[in-house]
């Protein structure tokens, strides 16, 4: 497990988990919540994680949200 900065998407009522996305610095993730924000009804988180990446640093697994 690695600390990382990823941009979580949540939808629904409830605000259910749907997709995380590793971002290099809290610059860009900024950057395209901005934009992913403006194209959709989901709601867009910044957030530090920790999580398990596979060797493209695609998520695999967060274990907890700070």
């Amino acid at each position: 497990m690695v600390e990382i900065i990823a941009l979580l998407m949540f939808v629904g009522t409830e605000q259910k988990l749907i997709e995380m996305t590793y971002m290099p610095s809290v610059k860009i993730c900024l950057e395209k919540r901005r934009i992913s924000t403006r194209n959709s009804n989901a709601t867009f988180m910044c957030s530090k994680v920790m999580a398990e990446l596979s060797e493209d640093n695609k998520i695999l697994k967060i274990e907890k949200i700070k």
